[in-house]
């Protein structure tokens, strides 16, 4: 199968001053999710598109060839047509190494159309020593709109044995009504440069090294009954929270956890998507290290 045909065309490596970059648009068409546009250029490719079950839903992993950012910026544009079901990730985790000059950037715009489902399920985010990240999500939705967004972000192994030798990491996600209106913004910045050995204590990462965020927008998030069940799987023995709200027609869920490994919050994100999807789509549990 050509690249034409499953509708790829490498974008300019140094479009709008990115590294990297990434246009993905999808409409359904004939009973499932196909791609309309697809480019990408610089650090940042696209694996073939995929249908891992019978629902219709498109499919599409986000290689970074290098394996890894040092201080380059990149983007994502994704747009999901009304009505059409897309789960984007990545092949593996995103490494951020040593940014002596600039921050590595990663900034993505992602909208999702009336009647549209949207998963965004990466791999991990680990920065090393002296690696400062900056992330700034944007989610712009129709008020019956679904959208799952889960990540973890983590510190790199260090040479010396110490902790939490990355400068920074400063996350940013908002989302917006399609019609503009603000519906909530999550701000997350961790900064070990600027509070030093106490980034890991009380009123920081309470002793943990990991941290990891779901977020769940749709109707059916304002069921009360299907909040308790994401309490549920929390538990009380995990270290997080859940959020709930709505503004401008658009209710959303939160989950924000800390742990000490990635295997403990990645089982979490999945085990909510796996509830969001028994109440929304009746898909089974999201399963993408089979593939």
């Amino acid at each position: 199968m050509s690249s034409s045909t499953l509708g790829f065309r490498a974008a300019p490596k140094s479009e709008g001053g990115y590294a990297g970059t990434l246009f993905l648009s999808v409409a359904r068409r004939g009973g499932r999710t196909q791609p309309v546009r697809t480019e990408h250029g610089g650090v940042l490719r696209l694996m073939k598109p995929l249908y891992l079950d019978d629902s219709g839903q498109l499919t599409y992993v986000v290689v970074n060839p290098g394996g890894a950012y040092f201080g380059e910026a990149c983007r994502f544009e994704v747009e999901v047509a009304p009505s059409s079901h897309l789960l984007l990730s990545s092949q593996g985790a995103t490494r951020i190494y040593r940014t002596p000059e600039d921050p590595a950037v990663q900034d993505a715009s992602f909208t999702v159309g009336a009647g549209g489902r949207f998963e965004y399920v990466p791999d991990q985010t680990i920065a090393y020593r002296d690696a400062d990240y900056r992330q700034t999500t944007s989610l712009v939705v129709a008020p019956d709109a679904q959208a799952f967004v889960g990540e973890i972000v983590t510190p790199g192994w260090d040479p010396d044995g110490k902790p939490f030798t990355y400068t920074g990491m400063r996350l940013r996600l908002g989302v917006r009504h399609e019609d503009g209106g603000l519906v909530c913004a999550d701000n997350v910045r961790i900064v070990p440069a600027d509070i030093g050995s106490e980034i890991d204590g009380d009123g920081y990462m309470e002793s943990a090294s990991h941290m990891g965020s779901v977020l769940v927008v749709g109707p059916h998030t304002a069921d009360p009954s299907y909040v308790e069940r994401v309490r549920e799987l929390v538990g009380p023995d995990m270290r997080a929270g859940v959020t709930t709200g709505s503004r401008h027609g658009v209710s959303w869920l939160m989950v924000r956890a800390l742990a000490d490994s990635t295997d403990a919050l990645y089982r979490l994100i999945l085990d909510v998507n796996e509830h969001d999807r028994s109440v929304t789509t009746g898909q089974g549990r999201l399963d993408l290290r089979r593939y």
